[in-house]
């Protein structure tokens, strides 16, 4: 069985109990079937890394419209002039 404990803290998650036995079964069926995989003869086979006829499209860098910061500042009661202030999500 998978202890979500400290998953759960990492991502600040507050799961009730039938959130974690949902996630512990879909991880115990993911983590069987990769052992499944694992029983598969690949012996011979050459990895596969790129698909056939594969294109990768990368559109223009160019800069565009951005937020109004004057408008964002005004609209954050925790902005200190310069940084925003928010909620610590990570641990020690």
């Amino acid at each position: 069985m998978i202890d979500l404990k400290k998953y759960e803290k990492l991502a600040a998650l507050n799961l009730s109990k039938e959130e974690k036995e949902k996630i512990e079964k879909d991880l115990e069926e993911i983590i069987n079937y990769f052992e499944m995989l694992k029983e598969v003869n690949t012996e011979g086979v050459e990895p596969y890394v790129y698909t056939k006829g594969a294109k990768l499209f990368l559109r223009k860098d160019v800069p565009g419209k951005t937020l109004d910061k004057k408008a964002l500042e005004k609209n954050r009661k925790l902005f200190d002039g310069k940084f925003y202030k928010v909620k610590k999500i990570m641990g020690d």
